[in-house]
C-alpha cells in the first residue's frame, strides 16, 4: 500500500478540514507552531493509535476528530477471510479514484474521548443490488433472483469471489444506480465487514515515527521493534527451540554488526563502538553498543545527542541498502526535525540516506527547519504548512512559492564561485561535485588527444554545482545565475529509467522556460555514473562484479553493492567522485562515443557557442 492523502478534521492546528498530497518523499516547512508536526502525529493516531482529548481542536464546530488515510493498493493479491485471493479494486472497495479511504473518527465529549471508530469507504449499489457482505447463502439466493448462474459446465460452483464478480458485471451491464460512501467497519463479531477490516489492518503500512524529542537510546521502542520483528518472523518459521537462542542472536548480531561499522566509518577512532546482543526470555531481544576503546558498556543514551543521531542514520542507511521484500509490510517512516544536533555537512548525508530509503520502495515524511534538506528536496516534494491566524493552510505543487519557502529558512544563493564571476566568460551549471569532475577530466582527457583545442578553465568557463534541478536550492541559485548577464549553459542528468521515457528534469526546465540544447543537455544515459562502463569498473576495483545498462541506476548499484569490502573499494554512492578521473581515454569512449557521435564533443560546442 502507498500513502497519496491523508484528509484531517479538528486534529491539533486544523480547525475544519485540510487535505495533504502524500508523496513517497515529502518534506514538511513551515515557521514554529505553524503545525507541521500535525501530519506525522494524525499517521501516529490512525496507524497506532496514539490519540488523546488534547489534540481536539479548542476551535472545532463539531465534537468529532476525523482523519483519513488514501491508498493506493496497487491491485496486490489479498484474502478476505477466504481462501480465494482477490484485490480491494476488484472487489470495489475503493472510491472514485481507485484509492482505499481508511477513516478512523473519536466523538469527544465534554472532557473524555471516546473510542475511535472505523470506516471504510466503498462503492455501494442500490437496494437489495448490493451484494458484498452477503453470506454465501445470500449470494445464490440474490444471483438466482437475477438468472445467474452459480454453477459452471461442469457442475463445479462458482466460488464466492467469482460469484460476486458476476453479479458486478450484472449491475453493471444493467445501470444500476451506486454511491460511493463510508461504511462502519465492526470492532467484533464474525460478519463479512469484520473479515474485510482484518484484512485491511494485515495490510496498512507500519508507521515508524521518531518525534524531535526522542531519546534515541539503545532501547528506543522503534529500533528495538525491528530487531524483534526479526525474532519473532524466526520464531514462527519454527526454528528448533534448543537452537533458538543461538539462531536469533546470529542473525540479529549480522544485523547489528552492519549498523555498527556504519558507525564506526563516521565516528573517531576512540568513539568506536561495538554490537552487543543480550537474550532475555521474558523480553525477548535486547541490543546496545558497547565502547571498544575503553571495553566498558557505554549505553548510547549516556552518549553526545550528535553521536545518537549518527546512530540513527546508521539504521535507516542498514534500511536503505537492503532491498525490502515485495511482499513484506510497507513501512512510512516520520522524523521530527531529524537534523538536530547535526552539523550542515552530516545534514547532506542525512538527506542521502532518507532519499536512499525511499529507492528502497520505503515512504518518508520529514518535517524540518533545515535549509540543507530543504534545499535539497525537489519542489513537488514539499509541503508548505502556514499559520494564518486561526486557519492551517497546505501550500503543495503549484500552489508552493519556492522563495517564500528560501526566504523563511535563509536558504541563500550558494557564492562560493562568487570571486570567479567577475572574470567569466560564461557559466557551466551542473548538479553536483561529480558533474564538475566529469567534465573537467574529459576536457583535459579530450584535449591531450587533440579532440578540442582548450580545456574550459583556458577558455573562462567556470564550472558551478547547482544542486538537484528540482530542488529549492537550485532555483534560488538559478535566479542569481540569471540575473549576471553572464551567458550560461545547463548539463544535467536525464533521469529516465528508459530511453523512450520522458527526462523529469526536462519537464521541470521546460517549466522554468528554457529549451533543450539551447539553453541546457542531458545525458544520454541515466546518470553521470553510467558512463563509467562495467568492465572498466571491474580493472579498477578487483572482485567487483557489476553489470548494468545505459539506464539502470548505476550509483544505487555501487552504493547498495552486498560486499562492504568491495563496496568501500567501490566508494558507495560516490564512485564518480572516487574513480572518474582514473578513467583513460579509451575508457570514456566505451561511453561516450557510439561509433558515430561522440556526446562530449556534442556537449562542449553546445557549451562553448555561448562565448560567441
Amino acid at each position: 500500500m502507498i500513502l497519496k492523502k491523508i484528509r484531517i478534521q479538528n486534529f491539533r492546528g486544523v480547525n475544519g478540514s485540510v487535505e495533504i498530497d502524500i508523496h513517497l518523499f515529502n518534506c514538511i516547512v513551515g515557521q514554529n507552531d505553524a503545525g507541521k508536526s500535525t501530519i506525522l502525529r494524525a499517521l501516529d493516531a490512525v496507524l497506532n493509535d496514539k490519540l488523546s482529548r488534547a489534540d481536539y481542536n479548542i476551535l472545532a464546530t463539531d465534537n468529532q476528530i476525523s482523519i483519513e488515510l488514501h491508498f493506493d493498493c496497487q491491485n496486490k493479491e489479498i484474502l478476505l477471510g477466504e481462501e480465494i485471493p482477490t484485490a480491494f479494486e476488484k472487489e470495489e472497495l475503493i472510491n472514485s479514484n481507485r484509492l482505499l479511504v481508511w477513516k478512523k473518527t473519536w466523538e469527544v465529549k465534554d472532557a473524555t474521548l471516546g473510542k475511535s471508530k472505523i470506516s471504510l469507504m466503498r462503492k455501494k449499489y442500490d437496494n437489495d443490488y448490493d451484494f458484498l457482505s452477503k453470506t454465501e447463502k445470500d449470494l445464490i439466493k440474490l444471483c438466482t433472483s437475477l438468472g445467474i448462474e452459480t454453477s459452471k459446465g461442469n457442475g463445479e460452483a462458482y466460488n464466492n469471489v467469482e460469484k460476486r464478480e458476476k453479479l458486478r458485471e450484472y449491475n453493471q451491464q444493467n445501470n444500476i444506480g451506486f454511491t460511493y460512501d463510508y461504511e462502519e467497519i465492526p470492532s467484533s463479531g464474525t460478519s463479512k465487514l469484520k473479515s474485510i477490516g482484518d484484512a485491511i489492518k494485515n495490510e496498512l503500512p507500519a508507521f515508524q515515527y521518531f518525534k524531535a524529542d526522542t531519546s534515541l537510546s539503545e532501547t528506543d521502542k522503534t529500533i528495538q521493534k525491528y530487531f524483534k520483528d526479526i525474532a519473532v518472523r524466526l520464531i514462527r518459521e519454527g526454528a528448533n527451540t534448543d537452537d533458538l537462542e543461538t539462531t536469533i542472536k546470529e542473525q540479529l548480531g549480522s544485523v547489528l554488526q552492519h549498523i555498527t561499522n556504519k558507525i564506526n566509518d563516521i565516528v573517531k577512532t576512540s568513539e568506536r563502538v561495538e554490537p552487543k546482543i543480550e537474550f532475555d526470555w521474558s523480553g525477548l531481544i535486547s541490543t546496545s553498543f558497547v565502547s571498544s576503546s575503553s571495553g566498558m558498556d557505554i549505553p548510547l543514551s549516556s552518549r553526545g545527542d550528535g553521536f545518537r543521531r549518527i546512530t540513527m542514520m546508521s539504521y535507516f542507511e542498514y534500511l536503505a541498502e537492503n532491498q525490502r521484500a515485495s511482499n513484506s509490510r510497507q513501512i512510512i517512516f516520520g522524523f521530527e526535525e531529524p537534523e538536530t544536533f547535526l552539523h550542515p555537512s552530516a545534514q547532506d548525508n542525512l538527506f542521502d540516506k532518507l532519499i536512499s530509503l525511499v529507492e528502497n520502495d520505503y515512504q518518508v515524511i520529514v518535517s524540518t527547519h533545515s535549509p540543507v534538506i530543504v534545499g535539497n528536496t525537489n519542489k513537488n516534494d514539499i509541503t508548505h504548512i502556514i499559520k494564518d491566524s486561526d486557519a492551517y493552510v497546505v501550500k503543495q505543487n503549484d500552489k508552493i512559492d519556492y522563495k517564500s519557502i528560501a526566504k523563511d529558512l535563509g536558504i541563500k544563493p550558494d557564492n562560493t564561485f562568487t570571486p570567479l564571476f567577475s572574470t567569466a566568460r560564461a557559466l557551466l551549471l551542473v548538479e553536483g561535485i561529480s558533474d564538475a569532475i566529469v567534465l573537467k577530466h574529459n576536457a583535459k582527457l579530450y584535449k591531450e588527444n587533440s579532440k578540442i583545442n582548450h580545456i574550459f578553465e583556458e577558455l573562462g568557463i567556470v564550472i558551478v554545482p547547482l544542486g538537484s534541478c528540482g530542488a529549492v536550492k537550485h532555483w534560488v541559485n538559478l535566479d542569481l545565475f540569471t540575473q549576471l548577464e553572464k551567458p550560461y549553459y545547463i548539463f544535467l542528468d536525464s533521469d529516465k529509467d528508459n530511453i523512450d521515457s520522458e527526462s523529469p528534469n526536462s519537464k521541470l526546465m521546460n517549466k522554468y522556460g528554457l529549451e533543450l540544447n539551447k539553453h541546457y543537455s542531458l545525458t544520454k544515459k541515466r546518470l553521470i555514473e553510467n558512463y563509467i562502463h562495467p568492465t572498466v569498473l571491474k580493472r579498477i576495483v578487483p572482485g567487483c562484479d557489476l553489470h548494468y545498462g545505459d539506464f539502470e541506476h548505476a550509483k544505487n548499484l555501487c552504493g547498495r553493492y552486498k560486499d562492504d569490502t568491495i563496496k568501500a573499494m567501490l566508494g558507495g554512492y560516490d564512485v564518480t567522485e572516487k574513480h572518474y578521473q582514473k578513467l583513460t581515454f579509451d575508457d570514456l569512449q566505451l561511453t561516450w562515443f557510439d561509433g558515430k557521435t561522440d556526446e562530449f564533443i556534442e556537449l562542449y560546442n553546445s557549451i562553448t557557442a555561448k562565448l560567441q
